[in-house]
């Protein structure tokens, strides 16, 4: 026979009272607690102004330790003695319903930072999807159309793809790494070499570095309409950052060529989605940490963006949660980017030679790098030149966007998002105003900030202007407007870059030279070429003895093991105005290279001119001089 008794208040009494001594620290509500009967048990045994902890408490049990009823309360007591195997399945699954409706389970409510326009317009994902695709679309074919023949090929394009192929061949570059930039940009570029086929899958190396850049942004493309959208609220804003990115002029220009920038301005998006999406969800988090690190491991200038960074995740994490996720930022992003500071300390060239007592054989340094940096080309960018490029081709979006980010410093006195997104641009021009070199490729990472800024400056306020009078359908299609006038517009403006004129044939010059030396030269002859051609005479045809002229004059290596500071030794210059132009101004270091045009018959040259602007390569053939 069961038997099972209810408890009175007399016996409850003392069950609440010694549950109620607080625990922890903080200011605690004292307040006495008033509980219905059937309550009894359940006590707050700490609470503060943001978080609490209830305890429940079990019913007496009967005097045979069996289950007969479910309290009005919820709480149960477990059988203890004859119980039956059905009536222990029965008490688990009541007290597991009870738990978790319990009001104890529900935690304070936290509003994240989810800008979610309410109001705005409803549009299916579908239609959705659809526009972002038209417009992604058309930033595949104008960045696409014509890629191998505009712009020229650069001699950074060359000294990246060379390095692409010194990692398919076991090294970080073809000669003495020297910590100019951190490998894992390169690094890339030979896996995707090796995944597409080879360098000359595209015809040539360049053009299949290019490819993939065409890769990276149509990814950037996608990223910052994700992040706009996300940062605004607004569906509407993040299409119109994504035509203002896509399709500037500038941009099409530059993010076509083979850069470190395009590839780390990815990374830094997709961090930056991830962070604003992650609602302080640690995986995204962690994932974000990673996609930085990777960022500033391909190019190491983007370390500017680490306090930006930070203040997104503090931001974008729950009170509960800041401090964790902002160490687990910091730690795995310090860690992942350090990477390139522990393995120059593993190789003993962390330090310049000579500061260690028993450090005396000369090697690169990234200290030294970095404190001194080596002047690699005549062509070193100031500021000044490149601003003198960025003022003529992409003049008004840099009016607007400053504009724009004053808004956004006045703004963010009310809009924490406003002074985010402006905390990143003003990041990199401060960067780039203390910069000893700039090159006019150095505004790819300011091209979706400014994107970014403009459209928060214009949808922020506006969205608050439509929550107090109700006008958003005007809101979205001035937008849409916007967006209406700058697809067209930009495409104009782009088109007499994408024509096949008289300066888009520079390219072919280059390809030229190539076939001509694969025809004309002896695979085993010494030939000193530009950095534009080192990764395809080492593939294919392979010519062993090509070597770049800056390595022939500077390293010791070339100039004095192999070539022995000899003139003699070399066969064949490749002459462009790049290598002129350093004979004439470096003076002593060039010595060699003088001294065997000076005893060389031109060959072949190969002409392409437009205007005041041409591009000449010579291809002279050294005449030696029997050794005494």
């Amino acid at each position: 026979m069961k038997t099972s008794r209810k408890p009175n208040k007399q016996e409850a009494a003392p069950a609440a009272g010694s549950a109620t001594p607080p625990v922890g620290r903080g200011p605690i509500d004292r307040a006495p607690i008033d509980r219905a009967p059937e309550e009894i048990g359940n006590v707050t045994i700490f609470r503060t102004g943001q978080f609490f902890v209830h305890a429940f408490g079990r019913d007496p049990i009967d005097r045979v330790g069996t289950i007969n009823r479910v309290p009005t309360g919820g709480a149960l007591s477990q059988g203890s003695g004859n119980t039956t195997f059905l009536e222990r399945v029965r008490w688990f699954s009541v007290e597991q319903k009870r738990v978790v409706e319990a009001q104890t389970r529900l935690l304070p409510q936290v509003e994240l930072i989810n800008p979610v326009q309410k109001k705005e317009i409803a549009i299916p994902f579908l239609l959705e999807g659809i526009i972002v695709a038209i417009i992604l679309l058309i930033s595949l074919v104008i960045h696409g159309y014509n890629m191998f023949n505009f712009p020229i090929y650069e001699v950074h394009e060359g000294t990246f793809m060379a390095n692409a192929w010194a990692i398919l061949h076991g090294q970080l570059e073809p000669y003495a790494y020297t910590y100019d930039h951190p490998p894992v940009g390169w690094i890339q570029i030979a896996l995707w070499s090796f995944l597409s086929g080879g360098f000359s899958t595209f015809g040539n190396a360049l053009n299949s570095g290019r490819v993939l850049m065409l890769l990276f942004s149509l990814g950037s493309s996608l990223l910052i309409y994700l992040v706009a959208n996300r940062l605004s609220g607004s569906r509407s804003a993040g299409l119109l950052a994504l035509v203002i990115f896509s399709l500037t002029t500038i941009g099409i220009t530059y993010q076509r060529e083979v850069l470190l920038d395009n590839i780390a301005t990815f990374w830094l998006l997709l961090a930056l989605y991830l962070v604003v999406v992650a609602d302080s969800r640690m995986p995204f988090i962690i994932i974000a940490a990673l996609a930085f690190g990777i960022a500033v491991l391909s190019r190491g200038s983007f370390v500017v963006f680490f306090p930006a960074m930070l203040y997104t995740v503090w931001l974008h994490a729950t009170v509960f949660q800041r401090k964790f996720a902002l160490l687990t930022f910091c730690y795995l992003a310090i860690a992942c980017s350090s990477m390139f500071v522990l393995y120059a300390l593993l190789k003993g060239e962390l330090l310049p030679t000579g500061v260690l007592p028993w450090d005396h054989h000369p090697h690169p340094s990234l200290i030294g790098e970095l404190l001194n940096p080596v002047q690699q080309s005549s062509e070193q960018g100031t500021f000044a030149s490149s601003w003198a490029v960025w003022r003529q081709s992409a003049l008004p979006l840099m009016i607007v966007s400053t504009v724009a980010l004053v808004v956004n410093l006045i703004g963010g006195w009310k809009s924490r998002m406003q002074w985010l997104v402006a905390f990143f641009l003003i990041s990199y021009w401060l960067f780039l105003l203390l910069s000893n070199t700039v090159f006019p490729y150095y505004i790819i990472p300011l091209l979706p900030l400014m994107a970014l800024n403009v459209v928060v400056a214009i949808s922020v306020p506006l969205k608050r202007l439509s929550s107090r009078i109700g006008f958003d359908l005007f809101r979205t299609l001035l937008i849409f407007t916007l967006i209406g006038a700058l697809i067209p517009a930009s495409i104009q403006a782009a088109l007499p870059l994408l024509g096949r004129g008289t300066i888009d044939r520079a390219p072919q010059v280059q390809t030229s030279t190539l076939a001509w030396i694969r025809g004309n030269v002896p695979q085993n002859a010494v030939v000193i070429i530009n950095s534009d051609l080192y990764a395809d005479l080492h593939d294919g045809k392979v010519y062993p003895q090509a070597h770049l002229y800056w390595n022939a004059a500077f390293d010791p290596e070339i100039h004095d093991v192999l070539l022995h500071d000899d003139w003699n030794k070399i066969d064949y210059i490749v002459v462009d105005q790049h290598l002129l132009h350093d004979i004439r101004t470096l003076g002593t270091p060039m010595l060699l290279l003088d001294q065997a045009l000076h005893h060389a018959v031109l060959r072949q040259e190969f002409r392409a001119v437009n205007g005041d602007q041409q591009t000449v390569v010579q291809i002279y053939q050294v005449v030696h001089v029997p050794s005494p």
